[in-house]
């Protein structure tokens, strides 16, 4: 957290990272509860919810659900335990940074998660928060230069609804170019990087948000195996280039499944 904020702001310095990571996790494992409760040493737990939808429950079980957390968010977790809380079958993994601490608790209403699935759900909680965390020491992640994995070429053609990207990026001791087609641009970019580096890859989720005050783009992938790794870039404010900052983070979260 920068000099310029005050204790009042820490939830709005994480949203954006926050509800893009639920996001994440929601789409690698199908969840009816997805939360993250964040708490700093001077301001108390504040909630983000990413399911179920507020507006589709009543205020009194809302409540209810916000004062269970709360009151897991008191005792370390580790995601290896099944607990009723709120009247879901929820799992909980804790993090903690220099100045905060967090709470991951996903759940369904039914059904237990299987090993793998939690596997999946505590290596995307782990990662998450401690992006999270990191987001409030300035400059926490740092944009890749040119000697540190950074692509080499960029290029992105819009062809009616669709768009078409050229990424050459280095991976191992080589430069590899790939393509990609897609309804977006940046899914494109990411696509072009998964086409250079290792066809077997998957895209799971691109987003773009505000973060301590600067402007980072994430990219989950996974491989065939369905281990999820998480690439995050900073975008240059001097000379902003989004499309640049995906490839990044893409072949940042390539790299880390290329290394396991």
């Amino acid at each position: 957290m920068t000099d310029a904020q005050g204790p009042a702001e820490a939830g709005v310095v994480v949203q954006d990272i926050v509800y893009a990571g639920l996001e994440a996790i929601g789409a690698a494992v199908p969840l009816d509860l997805c939360a993250y409760l964040h708490a700093t040493d001077d301001q108390g737990p504040q909630l983000f919810l990413g399911a179920p939808d507020l507006a589709s429950i009543e205020p009194t079980e809302a409540f209810s659900l916000f004062t269970a957390l709360r009151d897991a968010l008191q005792d370390p977790h580790e995601g290896d335990e099944t607990m009723l809380l709120g009247g879901y079958l929820a799992i909980a993994l804790s993090t903690e940074g220099p100045s905060s601490r967090g709470l991951h608790v996903v759940g369904r209403r039914e059904t237990p998660f299987e090993p793998a699935e939690r596997a999946v759900i505590a290596r995307l909680a782990g990662s998450l928060g401690r992006l999270i965390h990191a987001s409030e020491q300035p400059r926490a992640i740092a944009a890749p230069d040119s000697d540190a994995g950074a692509p080499i070429r960029v290029a992105v053609e819009m062809l009616s609804d669709r768009a078409r990207a050229e990424v050459s990026a280095p991976f191992g001791d080589e430069i590899r170019t790939g393509t990609g087609e897609a309804s977006t641009a940046p899914r494109a970019v990411a696509l072009a990087v998964i086409d250079a580096v290792d066809a077997s890859l998957k895209l799971r989720d691109t987003a773009e948000g505000d973060i301590g005050g600067e402007r980072a783009v994430l990219v989950l992938l996974s491989d065939g195996s369905d281990r999820p790794a998480l690439g995050a870039t900073l975008i240059d404010q001097h000379a902003p280039d989004a499309l640049r900052a995906t490839a990044g983070a893409a072949l940042e979260a390539a790299q880390r499944l290329s290394s396991r």
